[in-house]
């Protein structure tokens, strides 16, 4: 594993950052030497290029996106308040939860994207999706783990009735559809984007409420 010695006056915490990973990051070695070291010198040039632009961009998200993605959170956790000064934090931490997180699929540590939507500017975060359109509805999220606790909810019927319909046989792995009643005042962002009708609930909304398992509509 290549292993970044700080040798520049960077703005960014770098703690953690692994910069590479495979194929890059291969961990073995070649029996040929001049294969060796020819692998340890594209490490090298690959790891001086991301440094590099670490040092050209003074924007975090915009840094943080040059990385490998698998070190995108540790930057945002470790840059935290310079993504705050920059008013770049509600958009990074928007992009990364859902890059791999949905209504019906979690990914990551829960208590993890809490303390980060907390620490978020609701005004900001709220901004950075629409107009939640209605007064009071029905939101499901779904878990193939039996797990009612979620940040993330949907308030399509269409994709809940599909997910039930889906999940039917529990033998085939099917998870269960939770539902709540939620209102304006409940929401931090709401995404609609196609067919797609997210919100994220407030922290103390997504701990306190208490969702009840449906199996249809």
């Amino acid at each position: 594993m290549i292993v970044y010695k700080r040798d520049k006056n960077l703005i960014w915490k770098l703690d953690h950052i692994h910069f590479l990973y495979p194929p890059d990051d291969f961990t073995g070695s070649f029996a040929n030497a001049r294969m060796q070291e020819r692998h340890e010198a594209m490490q090298q040039e690959k790891v001086k290029e991301l440094v590099d632009h670490l040092e050209k961009h003074t924007d975090p998200l915009e840094a943080m996106l040059g990385l490998h993605p698998l070190d995108h959170l540790q930057f945002l956790q470790n840059n935290l308040e310079q993504f705050r000064q920059a008013q770049r934090l509600e958009k990074a931490v928007l992009s990364l939860y859902f890059r791999k997180n949905t209504p019906f699929a979690a990914a990551g540590d829960y208590e993890v994207w809490k303390s980060l939507f907390a620490a978020c500017n609701r005004e900001r975060l709220t901004a950075e999706g629409k107009p939640f359109p209605y007064d009071r509805v029905t939101a499901y999220h779904g878990s193939v783990i039996d797990n009612p606790k979620g940040l993330c909810w949907t308030v399509s019927r269409e994709e809940a009735a599909w997910f039930l319909s889906r999940w039917q046989d529990k033998s085939l792995g099917g998870g269960t559809v939770f539902a709540i009643e939620i209102c304006r005042q409940d929401v931090l962002v709401y995404i609609e984007d196609g067919k797609r009708q997210e919100v994220i609930l407030k922290p103390e909304v997504a701990e306190t409420a208490h969702p009840r398992a449906i199996e249809q509509l």
